[in-house]
């Protein structure tokens, strides 16, 4: 039981639910780069992430 438990825990933390991202935003920027009416850089500014933590964010919610 443990292990599974550690398991969903990495696996909650990489996509960022105790990173304190909230989905919803996330999504939508996400949404807002893709139209071309936000910038990477803007985006993870505006969620408080740096560039690379942007991605990876973005990344880990595709999956």
């Amino acid at each position: 039981m443990w292990p599974a438990v550690k398991q969903m825990k990495e696996k909650s933390y990489n996509s960022g639910y105790d990173k304190g991202i909230n989905i919803g935003k996330l999504e939508q920027s996400e949404h807002l780069v893709n139209i071309h009416l936000l910038s990477v850089e803007q985006a993870a500014m505006s969620l408080n992430l740096t560039v690379d933590e942007y991605l990876a964010a973005v990344e880990n919610l595709k999956k």
